[in-house]
């Protein structure tokens, strides 16, 4: 695919387009040119931070009518290389269109522009009634990328990924004309759900300038169960119990004790609880005492067969455990402290799967000598793997990590699971993309991909090779 390089001609009449000139950045430096891991690296050639939606018409529809290459970006925090400029071009900056522009509680949304962080929208509803219930780790993630990526978070397993809490988005096409894709009505069986496709697609067939949330009554009461295991096949082997017995919970997560000593380590803090090596998390929430303490029990007696020892209960707004969240939001940054690089895959297999995963990890890290840190979400069966290079040459640690993801994609297609849970394809797993899903497959995204697209200028080379 042939792009054009801008030139002085195309920096006039881009600039034409923003109205302050300090948002038109000609000379990118460093901050632009790697995601969260800085595993793949990208340059682009100018820097637009738009305003507003018009803004953004301009610049797409210029973009498109002069095949200049087009990635929108947030605040960066994704891991595959998704919002880089891999072919150069524009990097259109959304992190500025960050208002809030309308909060309707009657109708239960929120609408706010792409830039926003979800830590932001979090300040804004805490002292409302209503909250957005996706909880991605990374709050300081923009919403426009969280929608582009679908994210998940902790409490997906009741409430959901972030496609069931976007009512309408606003979308910029390559025609340069502002879309609307969906609605506030909470049903719709009118025709295709546009809206759908967008989410999720890696910011590959136009460009996210408002979302309209949904929102939840916030829950009265809310607990926090951590049950230790003696060690982490036991705990997660217990979660198909725990969700077959009748109990919703919020959150199901795991971990062990070995990412747990990394957090310490590098966080210079000690973790509540010192029995156990494997952990799962159960968080709950009710309107009601009654409604917590029955769910609390029923899940707390299924998990005995699998040795669990006494479990913690605490409130979740205690000190404790907020503590312990804290770890568990913090383990990805710990363990890249750990190491001088990390690379990620977050396979998703059915839930009664994770331990065959696991073992194939344990396996993997003695055959190449390679450490294989994890953790994840138990109750939806998205694991976060990672792959740290320690000692290793650029040489070994290239060669051995092929090889480690190559495998584990080989383990999440015999389980019939997906590549990616929640971060997604990017740049850094494209190539990997139609062997595991087939080329005719493939060939259908392509279609959709020109349709939207027909320059392929919108974040090229992204999720499939093009060609």
């Amino acid at each position: 695919m042939h792009y054009h390089k801008i030139n002085s001609n195309d920096l006039q009449n881009l600039s034409s387009f923003i109205t302050d000139k300090e948002r038109f950045i000609t000379n990118p430096t460093s901050h632009w040119d790697h995601d969260q891991f800085k595993t793949v690296k990208a340059m682009p050639d100018l820097v637009i931070q738009p305003i507003t939606n018009e803004e953004v018409q301009k610049v797409v529809k210029y973009a498109s009518d002069n095949h200049i290459p087009l990635v929108a970006r947030g605040n960066s925090t994704g891991l595959m290389g998704a919002n880089l400029t891999v072919k150069g071009g524009i990097s259109l900056d959304m992190i500025k269109m960050n208002k809030v522009i309308e909060y309707e509680p009657e109708s239960l949304t929120m609408t706010v522009q792409a830039g926003i962080r979800l830590k932001d929208i979090e300040e804004f509803l805490a002292d409302k009634p209503f909250t957005y219930m996706p909880a991605p780790a990374m709050h300081w993630a923009a919403i426009g990328g969280n929608v582009d990526t679908n994210a998940g978070g902790l409490k997906a397993i009741k409430y959901g990924v972030t496609r069931e809490h976007i009512r309408k988005l606003s979308v910029v096409l390559t025609d340069g004309r502002l879309y609307k894709f969906g609605t506030k009505a909470v049903k719709s069986a009118s025709g295709y759900s546009l809206k759908d496709l967008i989410i999720g697609s890696e910011g590959t067939l136009g460009v996210v300038t408002e979302v309209t949330l949904r929102l939840y009554p916030r829950p009265k009461k809310s607990i926090n169960a951590i049950i230790p295991f003696p060690n982490l096949d036991s705990a997660i082997k217990s979660v198909p119990a725990i969700l077959a017995s009748g109990v919703v919970p919020t959150t199901v997560e795991f971990m062990g004790r070995k990412v747990i000593n990394l957090w310490e380590k590098y966080y210079n803090e000690k973790f509540p609880i010192e029995t156990g090596n494997g952990f799962i998390i159960l968080g709950l929430d009710a309107f009601t005492d009654d409604e917590l303490k029955a769910e609390l029990q029923q899940a707390l007696a299924v998990t005995k067969p699998f040795n669990a020892e006494k479990a913690v209960i605490l409130d979740a707004d205690s000190a404790k455990a907020k503590k312990i969240w804290e770890c568990r939001e913090a383990l990805l940054l710990a363990i890249q402290k750990s190491t001088p690089k990390m690379d990620e895959i977050d396979i998703c297999v059915p839930i009664n799967k994770i331990p065959e995963v696991l073992h194939r990890v344990d396996e993997l890290e003695e055959d190449t000598g390679m450490r294989i840190p994890n953790f994840g979400h138990a109750g939806d069966g998205n694991l976060h793997i990672y792959l740290c290079s320690d000692n290793l040459s650029d040489e070994e640690y290239k060669e051995k990590s092929k090889y480690i993801i190559s495998e584990l994609y080989k383990t999440a297609k015999a389980l019939d699971g997906n590549m990616s849970g929640e971060h997604g394809i990017g740049y850094a797993r494209k190539d990997w993309f139609e062997d595991y899903y087939g080329q005719d497959y493939t060939d259908l995204l392509r279609k959709l991909k020109k349709v939207f697209d027909p320059n392929s200028v919108i974040n090229p080379d992204k999720i499939f090779p093009l060609e």
